[in-house]
């Protein structure tokens, strides 16, 4: 597991509330640099909110996903929130 002591940009607490209050339920893409440089993502479904303060999410990657390495080397993640019409992309990392 990893955590960032120092964020990048402060995350405004409400802001954050608002955007993972809204999220019920669906599918996210998260996306990392694995130490290769190589770009590496996945598509989850098990992606919530864990806590605001300090600000936390979680997902689960499975122990034999071809991205593992990737993720596991990394420092950071993004994760993309889809919209309806965006399941091409879904399809994509999936």
């Amino acid at each position: 597991m990893h955590t960032i002591d120092t964020p990048l940009q402060a995350v405004d607490p409400r802001e954050l509330r608002n955007a993972l209050g809204r999220f019920a339920t669906g599918v996210c893409v998260v996306t990392t640099v694995g130490a290769d440089g190589r770009a590496a993502g996945l598509t989850v479904n098990s992606f919530s909110s864990v806590s605001l303060d300090p600000p936390l999410v979680a997902w689960c990657l499975g122990r034999k996903a071809p991205s593992l390495a990737a993720f596991s080397a990394a420092e950071f993640f993004a994760v993309h929130v889809l919209a309806a019409d965006q399941q091409h992309v879904d399809e994509h990392f999936a």
